[in-house]
């Protein structure tokens, strides 16, 4: 027996079933890896921009109540605004994977020749070449779907999963905003001495930006360490910037 043959003969040819089993188990990394980019931008924006507030007033010599009234008012406006872009931004994206799409079937039903040419471009540059690209055009060609798919694909590089869920992308970038953002005014919320508000709030930044780092390594299964260090770091230099605008402010008053 040949080694091609010994292969064969240790993984059969898996059955529709099995096929349908191992694809409704087959989950590569986590379940929210589709929103990863809008929970760490939410959340990485949602907690520099509050401690920006927090580090402007105080810099501005406000009490601890102006804080807590600019402080929420940032968390639900900017939080609101950044969901409601994320959603009509994504939406667009959307609307316009539809319109191409549309394009692309006028194009199909006006002109089968040119577009069977340019899968035939497409799969070329893949390296088929001979009998199978021809069978391969053929069998592409012969299913609308397949062929708007593949042309989708090829020439505009969109797929139909584009932008599938705007509405859910933009609450959780909402919600990681507000989730994460809303840490940097937990000091002065839960009422602490006033001369350590400030300290605490500085180390509770710090903390939100490490545990926004974690959260993206467990939703993306890398290195622990390596998610939180990326994270910290760009979150606080952003958090630096607040910090230095409010003792500018400070100088300035």
């Amino acid at each position: 027996m040949g080694k091609t043959g010994m292969v064969h003969a240790m993984h059969p040819k898996p059955t529709k079933k099995e096929l349908r089993e191992h694809l409704a188990s087959d989950i590569h990394g986590n379940q929210l890896g589709p929103y990863i980019r809008d929970i760490v931008y939410g959340g990485n924006d949602g907690i520099v921009t509050t401690f920006a507030v927090v580090a402007g007033t105080v810099g501005a010599g406000m009490p601890s109540y102006v804080i807590i009234i600019l402080g929420l008012a940032n968390l639900l406006a900017d939080g609101f605004s950044m969901g409601a872009g994320n959603f009509l931004s994504l939406k667009s994206e959307r609307d316009q994977y539809n319109r191409l799409r549309r394009e692309e079937e006028e194009e199909i039903s006006d002109n089968p020749e040119m577009e069977k040419a340019e899968i035939q471009h497409f799969l070329e540059e893949k390296g088929l070449s001979g009998q199978p690209l021809n069978c391969a055009v053929e069998a592409i060609t012969s299913k609308k779907k397949a062929w708007l798919d593949i042309m989708m694909c090829e020439e505009h590089r969109m797929t139909d999963e584009i932008d599938a869920h705007p509405g859910i992308h933009g609450l959780m970038s909402f919600t990681s905003f507000c989730f994460f953002g809303g840490i940097p005014l937990l000091p002065y919320l839960l009422g602490n001495a006033v001369q350590h508000q400030f300290t605490i709030a500085a180390v509770t930044t710090f903390l939100a930006l490490i545990a926004l780092g974690i959260t993206r390594s467990y939703i993306t299964k890398e290195r622990l360490i390596r998610g939180a260090i990326e994270v910290v770091l760009v979150g606080t230099m952003g958090a630096s910037i607040a910090y230095g605008v409010g003792t500018l402010l400070r100088g300035l008053t």
